[in-house]
């Protein structure tokens, strides 16, 4: 995705290079934004940590490159992701990888291909940054084990915002492993004002801030925004725009519980009352 906001933006999300796997790149709001002090790489991901957590690769015709990015696995057989993440033309090959340990370990990661008719993405807004939520129908279900689960969505009755709440983000799966960071949930009033005049916040997306864990570096589209409650770990949001990590801007994702009517229609995913 190529967007130019403004002379002063380095446009797209987040980028990294995975042994010649390169990953989306970042967007930087503004040259006079001081560097925040809090920049940091995070914490190595434990095994099983994130049993939902995918790594995506997407190989087009026009380029030698292999392109990564993040999902969640919501069912043996569906990835919640961005539109950003899968919108590439002329795939030569698509796949995703579960089951990693995190830690260089491949014995238990499972390599599954993606055919690009099995990828719905939402239709487009004129506003950048909206609708970017897209599912993806694996060629075949996923082996669930100890290191291999879907992540639970919000139910139906759920109306909660999540703010206050400790939020926890992953980042792009590289040699080292994945990394994570937990930071608190913002009003969306408060990340509006953090983040204008560049973008808008609006109802269908969820912010972090970066004042407890600070910012996380090697964030990519579609990584997960997971919350903690008394019946476990939820998936929130997925990485929208990600600003470079020495820059002390919070991290906009997609609200999933604002597109719970679209995902169950376009994956198999049936949502608890």
């Amino acid at each position: 995705m190529k967007v130019s906001v403004a002379a002063i933006l380095l446009s797209a999300l987040c980028v990294s290079v995975i042994g010649g796997v390169v990953l989306d790149p970042v967007e930087r709001p503004s040259a006079k934004i001081a560097p925040s002090p809090l920049a940091t790489d995070g914490y190595l991901a434990y095994p099983g940590q994130f049993l939902h957590h995918a790594a995506l690769r997407f190989k087009t015709k026009s380029s030698t490159r292999v392109y990564g990015c993040a999902g969640s696995l919501i069912t043996p057989v569906y990835i919640l992701t961005t539109a950003a993440c899968v919108n590439h033309n002329s795939v030569e090959y698509a796949f995703a990888i579960l089951g990693s340990l995190f830690n260089g370990n491949t014995e238990w990661e499972q390599h599954i291909n993606i055919s690009m008719n099995g990828v719905r993405i939402h239709p487009p807004s004129p506003m950048y940054g909206h609708n970017d939520i897209a599912t993806i129908h694996m060629d075949h279900p996923a082996t669930l084990n100890e290191y291999v689960q879907p992540i639970r969505l919000p139910r139906l009755s759920d109306t909660r915002t999540y703010e206050m709440m400790e939020g926890t983000a992953t980042s792009a799966l590289d040699g080292e492993g994945l990394r994570y960071l937990r930071n608190q949930v913002m009003s969306n009033a408060d990340c509006h004002e953090a983040i204008q005049p560049l973008y808008n916040i609006s109802a269908q997306h969820i912010c972090t801030d970066t004042y407890i864990g600070g910012s996380l570096c090697g964030r990519n589209s579609g990584s997960a925004l997971t919350v903690e409650d008394e019946n476990g770990q939820m998936l929130v949001g997925v990485g929208n725009i990600v600003f470079l990590c020495d820059l002390h801007y919070p991290i906009r994702h997609i609200r999933v519980l604002y597109f719970r009517e679209w995902i169950e229609l376009n994956s198999d995913y049936k949502f608890e009352p």
